[in-house]
């Protein structure tokens, strides 16, 4: 009989269902020099959706599109406004494009799936952040504060371009937070019941890669191969996002999300250690994997704690009203999520009103979730 050492218990689901996503990934310094070739792949005419910050990436890629660019949108909103789908929508419909291209963090990829979805157009996305979103067949927008999602296969980006180049100037507090929103994809990945051994693989790769770039992105911002670290911790954490299904983190983001308009990434990340504080019990096994990938020692019990210490660490933010939320918000806003999420089942285990109440307002305060 073979005695197993505690590290080598099995995690997961004996059985599962694992289907391979479709995109093609191109990674590399300097990609951004073949975005246009890689649109022509699907078409000859291309609507550019970009945010205000990718404006010289834009511009490298209309002028390799050498006339190609029929119509460029250039503002975007976070947590994607069904408004602002349809004023895109006609946009592009108008300019008869055959190809998307979007250049941008999560706001601007989740424009260009809002008129991928409506036009069934091929889309292409360069990422400038960290947000992962651009690996999913995930969609979402948000109408009268409610925030709502779903998957299409016909949003998926056909093909993603990584460069690392374009996060050079990404700010170093935003490198955290959208840094800490990926390994958020990553920890859900591995809860999730879907999740296979291949999925649970590259989540923790995933964690690993970005935990270990973000101190050195703090301290040399503008090093391409920490940024490159940075963005293959981001593929990947969009890779398992897509291959898994999202829980109580992603689900509670969601809602303080629509109803609040709060920020997105510093959102996931004041929210994640709260969310492990309550799932750890329920998936020792996994967060144990979760902890050795931070590089973080200590009970698995402690692990929503141990999250927000190395979270004080890199200077993210600690609490939703540092976010923007108001104490006024507080019992709406527990109102709007015992609602969506009380007692539903929500694996690796359900949460009563009681706990969202605890999990909100101790977040809201920003206090060390208790062991």
């Amino acid at each position: 009989m073979i005695e197993k050492e505690p590290s080598e218990v099995p995690v997961g689901r004996a059985d599962f269902v694992h289907q391979w996503p479709a995109s093609r990934v191109v990674f590399g310094p300097g990609k951004i020099s073949v975005a246009a070739s890689e649109a022509a792949r699907f078409g000859t005419r291309f609507a550019v959706i970009h945010d205000p910050t990718a404006q010289s990436a834009a511009d490298r890629v209309a002028s390799d599109a050498r006339g190609g660019v029929c119509a460029r949108i250039g503002e975007v909103a976070q947590h994607v406004p069904v408004q602002a789908v349809t004023e895109a929508v006609a946009i592009v419909r108008e300019a008869r494009a055959e190809v998307l291209i979007c250049i941008g963090g999560g706001s601007a990829t989740g424009l260009a799936k809002g008129v991928a979805r409506e036009l069934a157009l091929p889309l292409v996305a360069v990422p400038t952040t960290y947000a992962g979103s651009e690996m999913t067949s995930i969609w979402g927008h948000t109408e009268g504060g409610k925030k709502t999602t779903g998957r299409a296969e016909t949003v998926r980006p056909r093909t993603v371009v990584y460069d690392p180049e374009l996060t050079l100037d990404l700010p170093p507090a935003i490198s955290v937070t959208s840094g800490v929103n990926a390994i958020a994809h990553c920890v859900e990945a591995m809860y999730a019941p879907e999740s296979s051994p291949m999925t649970r693989v590259a989540a923790a790769e995933g964690i690993r890669s970005m935990s270990r770039a973000l101190p050195g992105i703090l301290d040399e911002p503008r090093d391409v191969a920490v940024r490159g670290f940075a963005l293959r911790g981001a593929w990947l954490s969009g890779w398992s996002l897509e291959v898994s299904t999202t829980g109580l983190h992603h689900k509670l983001c969601h809602i303080l999300g629509g109803l609040l308009d709060l920020p997105h990434s510093p959102l996931h990340t004041v929210l994640l250690p709260y969310a492990v504080a309550h799932i750890a019990p329920a998936a020792e096994a996994e967060t144990r994997i979760v902890l050795e990938s931070l590089g973080l020692t200590g009970p698995v019990t402690d692990a929503g704690g141990l999250i927000w210490e190395r979270h004080r660490l890199l200077g993210a933010p600690a609490s939703l009203a540092e976010i923007g939320m108001r104490e006024a918000d507080v019992e709406r806003t527990i109102a709007e999520a015992s609602a969506a999420l009380a007692d539903r089942p929500l694996p690796p285990c359900p949460i009563g009103a009681s706990g969202l109440r605890d999990v909100i307002l101790t977040a809201f305060k920003g206090d060390r979730p208790a062991a």
